[in-house]
C-alpha cells in the first residue's frame, strides 16, 4: 500500500474528536503520530461501550494507528520529554487553547530552539486576533455560531444541530490539509512553519460556500440562502418500506423524469423550463413527488403514472423501495434508498469494495473499522493494523529512543511523570 506521509512524525497534543480525527487521517496515509496523553488519558477513552474500560469506541475509531505516550505536562521533568520529540518531529498539533500551552512553555517560537524546521499546527476555536479568542469552542457552539444551525431552520420549527460532529470533523479535515501543504512548504524551503486553524471562520466558510448566495455580490443581490439547498420539500420521498431519494438535475434528467410522470408539460412552462427558474421555483418543483395510496400500498407517487406501471404496481404490491430504485435508475434518474446506519454493514457497495475491515486488537479483541477512503494506483488500503494504542503503550520505548535508560524511566514512573503498564 503507497503511503505517501511515511517518514513523517507528528507529536499530537490534543484531545476529544477534531484533532484526533486529523491525525487518524495523517496515520492511515502513513505518518507516525505519537500520541500525548495526560496520566488519566484522552476523555474519549471513556465514551461508548467497550472491552477494557479506558478503551471506549469513540476512542478506538478516532486513534487507530498512533502510539501513545502518557506523561505529566505540568512537571519540568514532563516538559523535557516533549522538548527532546520535537527535535525528532515534523509536526507539532494540538487543540489546547494557545494561552493555556504559552504556560507551558509549549509555542512555535520555543519549539524552533529545539528543532529549526518545525512545523507548528494549532487548532482554535476563533482565531487569535479576534475578540472571541480566548472562549472555549465545541462543535455545538461553532455550529450555532457560524450559522449552519440557522440553516436547519428549513427543516424543523426552530434552529438545530446536525447529528453528527460536523464542525469538529469538517475543520479536522480542514487542518489535515493544512499539516500537508505545510510540508510541502516546508521541503521546498527547508524552514519551520507555524500554522492556526480556527473552528468558527472554517465552519463559517463551509456554511457559505453556497449559502453566501446573493451577498457575493455588494451591494446584495439576494439573502445568503441558496433556494435548492433550503428548500423544506428538500426531502427523501416515503416509500411503503422506508424513504427513497429522488434527484433529477439538469434539463435531460427533469425532462425524462417528467415524461415518467406524464407531467412533461411542465417542462415547458417557464417556471420550470431552466435550471435557473427551477431553483427560484424549487419548493413547488420538489413538492411534484409525494405520497397517495393505490389500493391500500402507500408508496412513492410519481404523478398519475404509466397505465403499464399501474399495472406492475397493483401486481407486485410487495415491492417496495427497490421497485422504485429500478424504475428511476432504467431512465437514469439519481437516486438512492435511505440507509438506516446499519444498513451500511449490508450495503452490497461497501461489501463488495472491502470498506469494512476487521482486525483482531492485541487487548480488545475483534474489531470493525472503516478503511481509509483514498485509492493510489487503484490500491486499497488491505495492509493496515487498525491498532488504537492503550494508554501509555509506547511510553517507555520512545523514553529509550530518546536516550533515557531503564532506571531514568523507572524513576520517571515512580515519581508520577509518566505511565505505562
Amino acid at each position: 500500500m503507497i503511503r505517501p506521509l511515511e517518514g513523517i512524525t507528528i507529536l499530537d497534543l490534543s484531545s476529544i474528536l477534531m484533532v484526533p480525527y486529523c491525525t487518524r487521517i495523517l496515520a492511515d496515509l502513513g505518518a507516525d503520530v505519537i500520541k500525548i496523553e495526560s496520566l488519566e488519558g484522552d476523555n474519549t477513552r471513556y465514551i461508548g461501550p467497550y472491552e477494557n474500560k479506558s478503551m471506549g469506541a469513540v476512542f478506538l475509531n478516532l486513534n487507530r494507528n498512533k502510539k501513545s505516550v502518557s506523561v505529566d505536562l505540568k512537571t519540568l521533568k514532563g516538559k523535557e520529554i516533549i522538548f527532546k520529540l520535537i527535535k525528532k518531529s515534523d509536526v507539532f498539533i494540538s487543540n489546547i487553547r494557545k494561552s493555556a500551552l504559552s504556560r507551558l512553555g509549549f509555542d512555535h517560537k520555543t519549539f524552533v530552539k529545539y528543532n529549526d524546521k518545525i512545523i507548528s499546527a494549532f487548532a482554535v476555536g476563533f482565531s487569535s486576533d479576534g475578540p472571541y479568542r480566548d472562549l472555549p469552542a465545541y462543535d455545538d457552539i461553532i455550529q450555532a455560531a457560524s450559522g449552519m444551525a440557522s440553516y436547519q431552520e428549513a427543516y424543523s420549527d426552530q434552529p438545530s444541530y446536525t447529528s453528527g460532529a460536523t464542525a469538529d470533523k469538517a475543520t479536522g479535515l480542514m487542518l489535515a490539509l493544512s499539516v500537508v501543504s505545510s510540508l510541502f512548504k516546508r521541503n521546498k524551503d527547508n524552514k519551520d512553519l507555524e500554522l492556526e486553524v480556527p473552528m468558527f471562520e472554517t465552519m463559517v466558510d463551509f456554511t457559505l460556500v453556497e449559502h453566501l448566495y446573493g451577498y457575493n455580490f455588494l451591494p446584495p443581490k439576494d439573502e445568503p440562502v441558496y433556494p435548492r439547498q433550503s428548500s423544506p420539500n428538500r426531502k427523501p420521498y416515503k416509500t411503503k418500506d422506508g424513504f427513497i431519494a429522488v434527484l433529477p438535475y439538469n434539463d435531460e434528467q427533469w425532462l425524462r423524469f417528467l415524461k415518467f410522470i406524464k407531467k412533461e408539460y411542465l417542462i415547458k412552462t417557464k417556471k420550470f423550463s431552466t435550471l435557473e427558474n427551477r431553483n427560484k421555483n424549487v419548493d413547488e418543483l420538489y413538492s411534484i413527488p409525494s405520497e397517495i395510496d393505490v389500493d391500500g400500498l402507500t408508496t412513492l407517487n410519481l404523478g398519475k403514472l404509466y397505465s403499464e406501471n399501474l399495472i406492475k404496481l397493483k401486481e407486485l404490491k410487495k415491492e417496495k423501495t427497490n421497485f422504485w430504485i429500478k424504475k428511476l435508475r432504467e431512465i437514469d434518474i439519481p437516486s438512492m434508498r435511505v440507509n438506516k446506519p446499519k444498513d451500511l454493514f449490508i450495503d452490497e457497495h461497501l461489501k463488495k469494495t472491502n470498506f469494512f475491515k476487521t482486525y483482531k486488537h492485541s487487548t480488545e479483541g475483534d474489531l470493525m473499522y472503516p478503511r481509509l477512503p483514498v485509492y493510489f494506483n487503484n490500491e486499497r488500503d488491505n495492509e493496515s493494523k487498525f491498532e488504537a494504542p492503550n494508554l501509555g503503550n509506547k511510553t517507555k520505548e520512545i523514553l529509550i529512543d530518546l536516550g533515557y535508560d531503564k532506571n531514568e524511566i523507572e524513576n520517571l514512573r515512580k515519581e508520577k511523570v509518566i505511565f505505562f503498564e
